[in-house]
């Protein structure tokens, strides 16, 4: 015995096993929209659950649109949309328990078309991580994946995905241990699993890497020839950016120089020295670190002189064809070998090197033709050669002929000319008779001539030479051809003409006038009135010039004239019309009845044109004349008439138009004759009848109508109209006019004999006829109802029946079917109404036999039942669908009634005894278990006591695969073997339905097929399908048929090409389209035509090009375009196979100039003085370029800010000044340019700060200083010497304002005549904006090297006077110089004092004028100072002396107080260079601009006349101080002097300079040695 705990687990674990519960519950669903889904539910319970599906609430019905709830729980939704969308529930019902489970809801799948959040641009360390991250919202989640610059990152990185919520979802990108490599653009890629394409981008977000430097492009090992050029490339990563500074061999930085060019991105070496040999290092360096890479370079010495060993030969091509030329060499080092075209370059995109050295030229092209030079070389040596290239062009006709209108006598001329290569022939097809082709040149043939250049003349034009004439170009390449139509005019001729017609009045008359003319003669007609002839009631004008006039009366007699007419003249023809009238009868002869003896008179008077003739005939013989006849004006007198004279006179009257005649009887009284006799006549009851009968005589006879017997007595008058009886025959008649007996409605009791009678008072004539009426069937009687049992020998049924004619009689079995031939089964007595049924039984007897009746008349029928007693028989099944049921009624047939019972299977059903099945009111069967239909067969079972009938009722079986008979491009012709009945229902129908390949659900090609074969039309070309049949019954479809094998049907032509986009460049467009929708046959089969050209083109010159299905990509490169045109792209499929076109599709695009993609090249900039930068760059070579733009400001370009543009147009320019800045200010400068295609990609910014500006301020002379005692004594002494103070002082304060500023500054006081020297030749053309000067060269901060060449030297306006306010100015664009420190002192720098950054500086007019030219040499010396004026033994030059240059062997007189070793030549004492006043201020940086220049509207004479002056200045003071020389002591004002400057005074030196003599200390005086 169990333990109770085991029972209780036990009972547990039943009740358990038997509750309701679901093993499968529906989740959350997305679903593609306009496809099909299925949601699944399945329950576990005792009975199997049914299951019911909710939708927002409410049931989903059975046989609901769009839903399908299979009883397996699953929920079939067959085409989801928008409606669909929304909650479900799904319950399960098991006897009384039902569970629902948790709501789901449904979406549609779909994807936003932007990402929600993108990932963000950042910066980070080398070596360090980052995390990028993306987010977009789609359902269901969508598949996320990152891109680097446009490559898929897979290079390890670890990527998460994550859902944030129901429809966003999340990934992030993590990257570790950053490398340069991981630096550039990141994004995200959405796609969404279910749609599938198109892919969603994120916004890019840029890494940028802090860090030390690294490389893209490192230097490589080079082997250079002696005297050649060299180079190496280095091109970093890494911000900030990297300093690049190359080193050589002896570890010593390179400087740009000399043969040396170090910039950012490479060093250059030219005229490499075997020194130059070793190893290079490019040094890259930041803030964070510093890289290098290093390459070799290694000098060699030219040993063998370069030789061709294989030249290229001239070739001949045709056009699409390829041409190759070779070309190799020997020497040392190795020759480079390259092509180039002379005067032209070499095609784009076309060029291949099928060994090295070699050209090849693919898909040549009429421009490709020319010379093509070979170029074998190094570094020392080179040779060439050189080989043409014919391209072989079909012809080409340049100028067609035109269709041309000529008149008939003068010349004609068509122009035909064509080109190609080899040069065509031309040939012009004719229509000329015997001249079919004439070639040129050739002639003269039928006035025909053809010139060499393929004009065709013809001299004197004649009609024959109208038509087409064809040029044809033909060369060895192929032919081309063009028509023109040769009108040729000519005035109108006659080539049909009217001649004189007679016609008879009424008549018709026809005139034919042609013509002939060009252009076309319009012919027109005149009667003889001068009246137009159009188109009328009588007159019919046609087209071809004819004339017809119908019903012609005698006033239309006269002249018509037929006229043709064109342009070019007219010609006529005339005609005469007469009409003649026949004989008309104005009295004629009347028949007359006379008696003998009578005197008659027969009248003939006749009229016409001309006057008729009239002659007599009697009984058709000439007249003869008897005694008692007489002529009458035509008519005759009879006078006495005897026998002889009776008969028939006929008179006729004849003329031209013919004849006309009368007849007249002449006769005695006689009997009456019938001319219509009565006959015999049958009628149809109630219908309207005519009996005949008419008479005649000379005495005219009366007719009257009777009954009577077959013998013809006489019986009773009728047709009198007033009837004694209607029920006596012939009652309802009358008679006609005519004598005919006429019956408004005929009767039955009107059939019999009738006679006519046709009397005169000479006699009469009778008819006897017979009146026949028909009558309709009638059934007089039947023997209905009869009893028969089945066993019976025979049966005998009866059907009488009357009518006229005798009826015929059919029978018709209960079936509606007629009897059956067969005599052992029916026998009809002929004749008679009786039926023998042989052998009776319930199926075919039972029931109402029709008996038809039928005559002429009509037809009647009547039913004759029979009731036969045996077992039951099926009469019908029928059968009723709705959505939730079937109902099967059987209709059964016997006699007793037979008794229904019903079965499934082998289940007898009564009642509700099984679920799902009920039996109506009507013994009918009701199946609301649907899918008990497709398991079961169901039996319809009828017994009474004769016997049992069972009826098996099923669904249909499955057919045999369906057969492939026959298919074209769009169709399929499809048979199956017909299934045969199961049970008692027939196959009503069969269903057909195809899968296409590819696709997941079959269609529906027909539901309702009653025969075995069927032809599927509407598919697509090549495309495969599969097919399968279903057979339906009255109960419904059954199980479908196995699938056919898939067959393809076969190809046709393509559908157009899709997607067309062009990218456009200056001479090239490149074209890239999208396969058709449909390729309607297999791809191997599948090309492309591209047509193209511009727009302005015709059609049928566009150039073409072709590309096969399977030569990816389809795209296509169109080149030897012109630029800044439009051009027609046209792209059509094509199968070769069938040679089948699709549609044309196409675009229009223009070629365009092409915006830079390069930055500028080595772009530097340094800062040039306190308010200016330099910047060079390499210049552009760029045939569209239109300027240079030069910015700069403060701040990164990134940021917001305002800056400075400088534009330049001179393309050759490759350096600029840029001027009014800040001094000590950062600045950042790029530039870039643009061409008529676009702006160029900014160069790399370059940050830089100017240099401070000079904080040495000019010191004012102390107002308080001591008085000398001399002065004191003077003063006191006498009022002269008062006197003369003053004046001195006065002289000496001017003196500082001028420039000495103190006595300690005299010596380096500026001479305010100095000149100005810019070299101006580097100063490109239209560089001057604002305070930007452009320069060619900038030397490196120390160097003190000089520049030879030609300059221009300016002065100030000779007329300025400066006022007292005149400012001192450190601006940076005046400075000469500074403070510097004497390097010649080894022990202790001392601080000199050199040039000061002083100048004097108008605020008023800072102006200068442009005076001539000086030449300095290498041992000119820098702008100088100046000693004080008041030196009286300096030695002075004219101006013209002093543009010469100091000589190298000047004498250099020194002060007595220095010895030889303390030469310091930047303390020497500089003698005065020019002596033209001292008021004028300098101005070193002016502008020169022609802008100025125009402002100071200053000439070349006014300069002439400035410097004459200038020289009778310095002549007047020279004799003034000569004058002071010879005074023994020094004047007050030297004494005074002296005073002031704290030491006595030096004598000047002339101080020879030579080249190196200046030791500039101060970055000042560095940059004006550089300007210099």
């Amino acid at each position: 015995m169990l333990p109770l705990h085991h029972v209780a687990l036990i009972a547990l674990q039943c009740a358990f096993a038997s509750a309701l519960q679901f093993t499968q519950e529906p989740t959350n669903h997305v679903a593609v929209e306009t496809q099909p889904t299925w949601w699944h539910c399945v329950a576990r319970g005792n009975p199997i659950p049914s299951y019911t599906w909710y939708f927002n609430d409410q049931p989903i019905r059975t046989g609901q649109a769009n839903y399908n709830v299979m009883s397996n729980g699953t929920l079939h939704i067959y085409s989801v949309n928008a409606n669909s969308v929304g909650t479900y529930q799904c319950q399960a019902q098991a006897a009384a328990e039902i569970i629902t489970s948790s709501p789901v809801r449904l979406k549609l799948a779909e994807i936003s078309r932007i990402f929600s959040t993108s990932p963000s641009s950042q910066s980070s360390n080398l070596g360090s991580s980052v995390i990028f991250e993306c987010a977009i919202s789609s359902s269901p989640t969508a598949l996320i994946t990152w891109q680097l610059n446009g490559n898929d990152v897979n290079n390890g990185r670890t990527v998460t995905m994550a859902t944030g919520d129901s429809t966003t979802t999340r990934s992030t990108l993590t990257l570790s241990s950053l490398q340069h490599d991981d630096r550039g653009q990141y994004r995200c890629l959405a796609v969404n699993p279910l749609l599938g394409p198109p892919v969603v981008y994120s916004e890019p977000a840029t890494l940028t890497l802090i860090g030390r430097p690294g490389f893209i492009t490192t230097p490589s090992p080079t082997t250079a020839i002696i005297g050649s050029t060299v180079s190496f490339q280095c091109e970093t990563t890494g911000s900030p950016v990297a300093r690049i500074e190359w080193i050589n061999s002896n570890n010593q930085i390179i400087r740009t120089s000399g043969r040396f060019t170090a910039t950012q991105t490479g060093l250059t070496i030219s005229e490499v020295r075997q020194s130059d040999a070793g190893y290079y290092t490019c040094q890259a360096t930041n803030e964070w670190g510093e890289n290098t890479a290093v390459a070799l370079l290694t000098v060699t010495d030219p040993s063998q002189q370069v030789f061709l060993t294989r030249t290229p030969t001239d070739q001949s091509v045709a056009v699409g064809a390829r041409a190759t030329f070779s070309c190799e060499a020997t020497g040392n080092p190795a020759p480079r070998i390259t092509w180039n075209k002379v005067g032209g370059s070499l095609p784009v995109g076309r060029i291949e090197e099928p060994a090295v050295g070699w050209l090849r030229i693919t898909n040549v092209q009429p421009s490709d033709a020319g010379i093509y030079r070979c170029t074998a070389s190094t570094q020392l040596d080179s040779t060439t050669a050189q080989a043409q290239l014919i391209v072989l062009e079909g012809p080409l006709l340049s100028v067609t002929p035109e269709d041309t209108v000529v008149e008939e006598g003068r010349v004609a001329v068509l122009q035909c000319q064509a080109g190609g290569s080899p040069s065509p022939a031309i040939t012009w097809m004719t229509p000329v008779p015997g001249l079919s082709s004439i070639e040129a040149p050739g002639g003269p043939f039928s006035s025909v001539v053809v010139t060499g250049d393929g004009t065709l003349t013809v001299s004197n034009v004649e009609v024959h030479h109208a038509g087409t004439y064809t040029c044809t170009a033909s060369n060895s390449v192929g032919t081309s051809s063009a028509e023109a139509y040769l009108d040729v005019q000519r005035a109108p001729v006659l080539t049909a003409t009217p001649s004189d017609k007679t016609v008879v009045e009424g008549g018709s008359v026809f005139f034919r006038c042609r013509a002939e003319g060009n252009p076309a003669a319009q012919i027109s007609w005149r009667r003889f009135d001068g009246t137009e002839l159009m188109s009328d009631a009588k007159h019919s004008v046609y087209g071809n010039g004819d004339l017809m006039i119908s019903n012609i009366e005698k006033q239309q007699e006269g002249q018509y004239t037929c006229t043709a007419r064109n342009v070019l003249g007219e010609v006529s023809q005339s005609v005469n019309l007469r009409v003649l009238i026949p004989p008309q009868f104005v009295s004629f002869p009347l028949d007359q009845v006379i008696e003998l003896g009578d005197t008659v008179q027969l009248e003939c008077v006749v009229t016409g044109d001309p006057q008729p003739d009239i002659e007599w005939v009697k009984d058709g013989e000439q007249i003869v004349l008897e005694s008692n006849i007489v002529f009458v004006a035509g008519s005759i007198l009879i006078q006495g008439v005897t026998k002889v004279n009776l008969g028939a006179y006929t008179c006729i009257a004849t003329n031209e138009a013919g004849n006309n005649q009368m007849t007249a009887m002449l006769l005695t009284p006689d009997v009456p004759t019938f001319t219509l006799a009565p006959v015999n006549t049958t009628a149809n009851v109630t219908h309207t009848v005519t009996i005949p009968c008419r008479a005649n005589a000379r005495e005219a006879p009366s007719i009257r109508w009777y009954t009577a017997t077959s013998e013809g007595s006489q019986l009773r008058e009728i047709g009198l109209g007033k009837p004694t009886s209607l029920a006596s025959q012939g009652a309802t008649t009358f008679i006609s006019v005519e004598g005919d007996l006429e019956f408004t409605e005929v009767r039955q009791i009107d059939e019999g004999w009738y006679l006519c009678v046709a009397d005169n008072s000479i006699g009469r004539v009778t008819g006897n006829v017979f009146l026949t009426v028909n009558l309709p069937p009638i059934i007089s009687n039947t023997n209905s109802p009869l009893v028969g049992k089945e066993g019976d020998a025979y049966l005998l049924l009866e059907c009488n029946v009357l009518g006229k004619p005798k009826p015929q009689i059919t029978w018709l079995l209960p079936s509606g079917d007629p009897i059956s031939t067969d005599p052992t089964k029916y026998n009809m007595q002929p004749g008679s109404g009786f039926l023998v049924v042989y052998s009776p039984n319930v199926e075919e007897h039972d029931g109402d036999f029709t008996c038809v009746a039928s005559n002429l008349l009509g037809t009647v029928e009547v039913a004759v039942t029979v009731t036969i007693r045996g077992p039951p028989v099926l009469r019908n099944i029928l059968i009723t669908h709705t959505d939730t049921s079937v109902t099967i009624l059987c209709l059964m047939k016997g006699s007793p009634a037979p008794t229904i019972t019903w079965l499934q299977d082998s289940f007898q059903i009564v009642g509700n005894s099984l679920s799902g099945h009920s039996i109506n009111g009507e013994g009918a069967l009701v199946i609301t278990d649907l899918e008990a239909l497709q398991s079961y067969a169901y039996y319809c079972r009828a017994s009474n006591i004769e016997g049992t009938l069972s009826s098996r009722i099923q669904l249909p079986g499955t057919p045999s695969a369906p057969r492939i008979t026959a298919k074209t491009s769009t169709s399929i012709d499809i048979a199956w073997t017909g299934l045969q009945p199961v049970g008692h229902l027939n196959i009503t129908s069969y269903r057909l339905q195809y899968l296409k390949f590819g696709e997941a659900s079959y269609i529906d090609v027909a539901t309702a097929i009653k025969a075995t074969s069927y032809r599927v039309t509407d598919l697509q070309p090549y495309t495969g399908y599969t097919f399968r049949i279903q057979a339906v019954n009255d109960l419904g479809p059954g199980e479908y048929s196995l699938p056919t094998q898939v067959t393809l049907t076969a190809e046709s032509d393509p559908l157009e090409p899709e997607d067309i986009t062009v990218e456009t460049f200056e001479t090239e467009i490149h074209v890239t389209w999208s396969p058709p929708a449909a390729l309607n046959g297999h791809p191997d089969n599948i090309a492309y035509e591209i047509a193209y050209g511009a727009v302005d083109r015709p059609i049928g010159q566009a150039t073409l090009l072709y590309k096969r299905q399977n030569d990816p990509p389809l795209s296509v490169q169109l080149s030897n375009l012109v630029v800044e045109t439009t051009y027609s792209i046209r792209i059509r499929a094509v199968n070769t196979a069938l040679n089948k076109w699709s549609r044309y599709t196409g675009i229009n695009a223009t070629t365009q100039y092409q915006a830079p993609t390069r930055a500028i090249q080595d772009v530097y900039a340094v800062a040039n003085s306190s308010d200016s930068i330099y910047i060079t760059w390499q210049a552009i070579q760029d045939r569209t370029f239109q300027a240079y733009h030069i910015s700069y400001g403060t701040q990164y370009p990134n940021a917001s800010y305002m800056y400075a543009t400088i534009n330049i147009t001179d393309m050759t320019a490759d350096s600029a000044l840029i001027g009014d800045l800040l001094g000590g200010t950062d600045y950042v400068v790029w530039m870039t340019y643009s061409n008529k295609g676009g702006v160029a990609p900014n160069s790399t910014v370059i940050s830089l700060t100017t240099k401070p500006v000079s904080t040495i301020l000019p010191k004012a002379q102390s107002s308080d200083l001591p008085l000398p005692l001399g002065i004191i004594i003077a003063i006191a002494v006498g009022c002269f010497a008062f006197i003369l103070l003053l004046v001195i002082i006065i002289l000496v304060i001017r003196q500082r304002h001028s420039g000495s500023m103190g006595g300690r500054f005299w010596h380096t006081r500026l001479n305010p005549d100095a000149l100005w020297i810019h070299k101006r030749k580097f100063i490109p053309q239209g560089a001057f904006l604002d305070k930007a000067f452009v320069k060619q060269q900038i030397s490196s901060g120390g160097s003190t090297g000089q520049r030879t060449g030609t300059y221009d030297v300016a002065m100030v306006n000779q007329n300025y006077q400066p006022h007292d306010d005149t400012a001192m100015s450190t601006a940076s664009d005046y400075d000469l110089g500074g403070d510097y420190e004497d390097a010649s002192t080894s022990t202790k720098k001392k601080k000199k004092k050199g040039l000061r950054d002083v100048i004097f500086k108008s605020r008023d007019n800072p102006d200068v004028v442009l005076v001539s030219k000086a030449v300095i040499g290498d041992h000119s010396p820098p702008p100088v100072a100046l000693n004080p004026p008041t030196s009286s033994e300096a030695p002075q030059r004219s101006l013209a002396e002093m543009l010469v240059p100091y000589p190298d062997d000047a004498p250099n007189e020194k002060d007595p107080s220095h010895t030889d070793n303390e030469k310091d030549p930047s303390q020497a004492d500089i003698s005065v260079i020019s002596s033209v006043s001292t008021d004028f201020p300098v101005f070193p940086n002016a502008d020169d601009t022609l802008k100025l220049a125009n402002e100071l509207q200053v000439d070349s004479k006014q300069m002439r006349k400035m410097a004459r002056k200038a020289e009778r200045d310095q002549k007047r003071k020279m004799r003034h101080e000569a004058g002071q020389k010879s005074k023994k002591k020094p004047s007050f004002s030297d004494r005074l002097g002296k005073k002031f400057s704290g030491k006595s005074r030096k004598k000047p030196v002339l101080t020879s300079y030579a080249q190196g003599d200046f030791m500039l200390s101060t970055n000042r005086q560095r940059e004006n040695a550089a300007m210099f």
